[in-house]
C-alpha cells in the first residue's frame, strides 16, 4: 500500500522531469533528436574540459579555471546547437521577432568575463576592457544589422561571423581563452541571430496535415 507522502514525492518528482525536459527542449528546440541532445552534451563536456586545461596551462588561478570551464559550458555547445535545424527553428518562430534577438544577444556579456580571465596576463595588445568593449560592441552591432535585414541573413551571418574573427585576430586572441571568438561569433552571429546554415523553407513552421 502506498502512503499519501509517497504519492506526493513521485508527484513532485514526475513535475520536476517535466519542468526540466521544457527547459531542456526550450534550450535545443522541441524538435531536436536524441543525437542532437548527446551531441550538445558532448560538445559541452569536451569544451568545459579543453577550456580549463588551457587557462590552467597558462597560468591561471583556480578561479580563473573555473571561470573558463563556465564560459566554455555555455558557448563550445552553443556554437553546435545553436546551428542545428530544431534550435534554429525554435529561436526563429513565429513571435520571435528583432527585440528577442537583440536581447538574447545583450544577455552574452562574456568578453568581460574573459577580459578578468585575462587580467595581469602579459602579452595582451590592447588593454583588456578595451579588448571586451570591441568585442562586445562587434557582437550587438552584428546583430541589430542581421535581424535589421532578414532577407540577407544568410550572407550578413557568414560575412560578419567572419569580422568577428577577423576581429579577435587584429586585437589579439585571449590568452587564457584562445578559443573564445571561434565559439563565441559561430553560436551568436552564425547560429542564433541569422540561422545562416538553413533556408528559409527550413525554418518555416509545420503546416497542419
Amino acid at each position: 500500500m502506498t502512503r499519501p507522502g509517497q504519492r506526493l514525492d513521485r508527484a513532485g518528482t514526475t513535475g520536476t522531469g517535466a519542468a526540466l525536459r521544457r527547459a531542456w527542449a526550450e534550450f535545443v528546440g522541441p524538435e531536436a533528436t536524441p543525437v542532437n541532445g548527446v551531441l550538445t552534451a558532448a560538445t559541452t563536456a569536451v569544451g568545459a574540459v579543453a577550456a580549463a586545461l588551457v587557462a590552467r596551462a597558462r597560468d591561471a588561478s583556480p578561479a580563473r579555471v573555473g571561470v573558463a570551464c563556465l564560459l566554455a559550458v555555455d558557448l563550445a555547445g552553443g556554437v553546435y546547437v545553436n546551428n542545428t535545424r530544431a534550435c534554429a527553428r525554435w529561436y526563429e518562430r513565429p513571435g520571435q521577432g528583432f527585440g528577442a534577438h537583440v536581447s538574447f544577444a545583450a544577455l552574452h556579456v562574456h568578453p568581460a568575463a574573459v577580459a578578468w580571465l585575462d587580467a595581469k596576463s602579459p602579452g595582451s595588445r590592447v588593454h583588456p576592457a578595451g579588448w571586451a568593449a570591441a568585442q562586445y560592441a562587434y557582437l550587438m552591432t552584428s546583430t541589430v544589422v542581421i535581424r535589421r535585414y532578414p532577407a540577407r541573413r544568410r550572407a550578413l551571418g557568414v560575412a560578419l561571423t567572419a569580422g568577428g574573427l577577423a576581429l579577435d585576430c587584429a586585437l589579439g586572441p585571449s590568452r587564457r581563452a584562445p578559443w573564445f571568438a571561434w565559439a563565441y561569433y559561430p553560436k551568436l552571429l552564425l547560429g542564433h541571430a541569422s540561422a545562416a546554415l538553413w533556408s528559409d523553407d527550413d525554418l518555416a513552421p509545420a503546416q497542419p496535415r
